[in-house]
């Protein structure tokens, strides 16, 4: 069948598209420890009134924790051993209202202010880190975290959330191998984190690893997660989640962007692989690795050549190729044409073309927030 240039053009634009929205997603889904602790101040007011700072910052409410956080820095001396302790905690409540020039401000006072309590330093490193992959200061981010992983302390939830903090910005990079290894890293350190868990989950998911990135988003539900490891193991949860209704209907989650990720397998009991379902896409694009992987599970036939243009309006060639024996879920899909980059692009998921339905409908139910499936 003739390759079709603007259905190509489609394809590659989402995926693209896609990128940077999951780029803004992961940057969202970081988070750092309150590590700041009231048993650091002598004297009593300074910790009761640190308590209801550090209440409101964990309840959300970020305004009132500066504004407690404030009062306290207005009746310390200015060379009180702790000030920095209470200027950090300061610092992230500015972070968690969005003030990100008075966290920076804060924090720079921290770290230049000399000898520092090492969970402190690491909190500091890792908050600015956050910061500087927010502002798009990628290298000065993932210095910053190695810095915070590698600074002495006796902390080990502490230790754990640098970790994951590295590996959530390993995600956010695509360099999933290392991200998975620091979140390794992180479980063991800390095997009750349910953010080293939810991180983990996400970078299962994203390395298309299904049943591994069900089994942590579960685990980190089972282990009372902050509002942070809830988010991210919801959303792995929701997109895996499916329901039946009939032996050809199926209902799937849409993402918080609208987006349909579906399960395709390549022989019924075969291992399944994580796409984006696109309904204004004709064609399905996969990666290389994918296109190995799925050698080794069914039949693979070379059929041409042809040509890309991608949404920044580079040409890249792509080659064809006939896989049998796919699968929707339980739903056979029979024999599929899959598009396969020549070249490394920026384009990293797995788009599945309408082309490769056949006979498979979709309703798009926006109320319910779910796409229904169904076969003839």
């Amino acid at each position: 069948m003739k390759v079709t240039r603007a259905s190509l053009i489609k394809a590659a634009a989402v995926m693209e598209l896609l990128m940077q929205r999951r780029k803004l997603y992961v940057l969202f889904a970081i988070c750092f420890l309150f590590v700041a602790s009231d048993a650091f101040l002598a004297d009593a007011d300074d910790r009761s009134l640190f308590e209801i700072g550090k209440k409101y910052f964990q309840t959300g409410d970020y305004y009132q924790a500066v504004e407690t956080f404030s009062k306290i820095l207005q009746v310390m001396e200015p060379d009180t051993a702790h000030i920095q302790l209470v200027r950090l905690a300061r610092a992230q409540a500015y972070y968690g209202k969005g003030d990100l020039r008075r966290a920076w401000a804060d924090l720079n006072a921290v770290l230049e202010s000399g000898a520092l309590n090492g969970e402190i330093l690491a909190s500091s490193l890792m908050l600015r880190g956050t910061i500087n992959l927010k502002q798009g200061r990628e290298k000065n981010a993932f210095q910053d975290f190695t810095t915070a992983i590698n600074t002495d302390h006796q902390n080990k939830s502490l230790k754990c959330l640098a970790l994951a903090n590295r590996g959530i910005a390993y995600v956010n990079r695509g360099d999933l191998d290392k991200a998975i290894k620091d979140l390794n890293a992180a479980v063991a350190t800390d095997p009750s984190s349910s953010f080293a868990y939810a991180a983990r989950g996400l970078a299962y998911l994203r390395s298309d690893k299904i049943d591994w990135a069900r089994r942590d988003g579960e685990k980190a539900m089972a282990l009372d997660p902050d509002s942070s490891a809830s988010k991210i193991a919801q959303k792995i949860l929701t997109e895996l989640s499916v329901s039946q209704s009939g032996a050809n209907r199926l209902a799937v989650s849409l993402n918080e962007h609208g987006q349909i990720f579906v399960q395709v397998k390549f022989g019924r009991t075969a291992i399944p692989h994580r796409f984006l379902l696109d309904t204004g896409a004709t064609h399905t694009v996969i990666s290389s690795k994918l296109l190995n992987d799925i050698s080794r599970e069914t039949k693979i036939t070379p059929i041409g050549k042809g040509k890309v243009v991608l949404a920044d309006g580079s040409s890249q060639s792509v080659s064809r190729y006939r896989i049998s024996n796919a699968f929707l879920f339980n739903m056979p899909l029979g024999d599929i044409e899959v598009h396969v980059f020549d070249r490394k692009t920026k384009a990293g998921l797995n788009l599945l073309g309408t082309k490769s339905l056949g006979d498979i409908t979709v309703t798009i139910d926006n109320r319910r927030k779910q796409a229904v499936l169904a076969g003839k």
